[in-house]
């Protein structure tokens, strides 16, 4: 079982979650003047709103046990399924999350979880949901931002949301992009662990921001844990299948 949690955890991270390029900065933009209602219409107006996602991607986990850069297609159906096929030369395993479900197999150990979001929760120490998850991947904040629940304060090109009252169990940060209300970096804190998200680069495929690099950090005090995610090519809007079957002879991963 040991063996298989890293690359678990990996998919569970691309999940939470590409080549190098200019950061984004336009430092020039006049936040300040913008009213805040223009800057939630400008969010809206910029959100996610392809049906499906396909994509490849290479991605780099380091942790307690580094693994080797490998290459993950990616696919999602909005709102239904988030699928990936995980591989290195040759397959490793599959992952499969849908709204109540998270189902993973790993070939090199033979071992498989099929279970609830509480393997997500219980690893980052706070409820998530496959909303959330579907949202840091295609560069959405893990909430919606409203005007009635944030504070805004414009930083020298950036949009930084704090809401007014942080929730008692975790505490949410948020930072935008001026130039196009994307996120560039989103912050989830409990006590002593924290797991952060940085959007460093978007690209604008078929009318839409896309992130083309994901960065994940969790902590936890005592461990920190990374994955790095390079969007090769990205596609949207096509006719896709989510093909996953659990190997026979396959030992589930108790937790």
């Amino acid at each position: 079982m040991k063996k298989s949690i890293p690359i678990l955890f990996l998919g569970i991270f691309i999940v939470f979650t590409s080549c190098k390029s200019k950061k984004n900065t336009n430092k020039n933009a006049n936040a300040t003047n913008m009213l805040l209602e223009e800057i939630i219409k400008n969010y809206k107006k910029n959100s996610f709103d392809k049906k499906t996602v396909r994509a490849s991607i290479k991605a780099k986990y380091k942790g307690k046990s580094n693994l080797p850069k490998v290459s993950v297609s990616l696919r999602i159906k909005k709102n239904k399924v988030i699928w990936m096929s995980i591989s290195k030369f040759i397959s490793i395993g599959k992952l499969k999350i849908t709204p109540k479900r998270v189902q993973f197999y790993n070939r090199l150990t033979k071992e498989y979880f099929d279970g609830d979001f509480a393997l997500l929760s219980n690893f980052l120490g706070t409820e998530i949901t496959f909303k959330q998850i579907q949202n840091i991947l295609v560069g959405q904040t893990i909430n919606e931002l409203n005007l009635k629940e944030y504070n805004i304060k414009p930083i020298d090109g950036f949009f930084a949301f704090e809401p007014k009252k942080q929730n008692d169990l975790y505490q949410l940060f948020f930072l935008l992009y001026a130039k196009n209300f994307k996120p560039v970096k989103q912050e989830i804190q409990q006590e002593n662990k924290r797991l952060e998200i940085q959007y460093p680069v978007y690209e604008k495929i078929d009318g839409t921001y896309f992130p083309k690099e994901i960065f994940v950090k969790a902590d936890d005090g005592k461990q920190q844990n990374t994955v790095d995610i390079y969007f090769k090519s990205v596609s949207f809007n096509e006719k896709l299948s989510f093909p996953f079957k659990i190997p026979d002879g396959y030992q589930e991963i108790k937790l």
